[in-house]
């Protein structure tokens, strides 16, 4: 049964591994990450980036949400309690496939929120992209967001370890 959309939320790690989760029907939330887990160790090519993407996303509806598991999958994953810890050593793409293309939006991780949706960078490609143009998004994102962000990172933790030491 084709669906109006499939969402996605896939996971980088600092050494470019990809964890993909798909979506699925909630009771509670309407549409929610499914007990599913699906990798992609680092190197990749772009072509097996761009599979990758395709078989999370064919995981999508394929089980319903755990309505009565307080514990997301990314946790479950990371065995790390609560959301916030659990995505802080990542950067989080999320990938919305409609019946006529793709929505790859980056996020930002806030330390008190967690990953936070950054509409201005979001990329749209048509269903029938060049092979290459959705791995070549996603690398731009990594690009960006976590190599650039590292920085970031490393003085946010600085500024932690001072104000614990004053």
């Amino acid at each position: 049964m084709e669906r109006e959309f499939y969402t996605i939320s896939v996971y980088v790690d600092k050494d470019e591994n990809l964890v993909g989760i798909p979506c699925g029907e909630s009771e509670k939330y309407g549409i929610a990450d499914i007990d599913t887990v699906l990798t992609l160790k680092a190197p990749y090519t772009d072509k097996a980036v761009e599979t990758f993407v395709e078989k999370v996303i064919n995981e999508c509806y394929k089980k319903k949400h755990n309505d009565n598991s307080p514990v997301s999958t990314i946790e479950r994953y990371t065995k790390k309690s609560g959301f916030v810890n659990a995505t802080a050593d990542f950067e989080l793409i999320s990938i919305v496939k409609t019946q006529t293309n793709y929505s790859l939006m980056p996020t930002f991780n806030d330390y008190e929120k967690g990953p936070l949706a950054i509409d201005d960078d979001e990329h749209i490609l048509p269903l029938n992209y060049n092979e290459g143009d959705l791995a070549e998004v996603i690398r731009g994102f990594i690009e960006i967001y976590l190599k650039a962000n590292m920085f970031y990172k490393e003085k946010r933790e600085l500024e932690k370890e001072k104000k614990a030491n004053a």
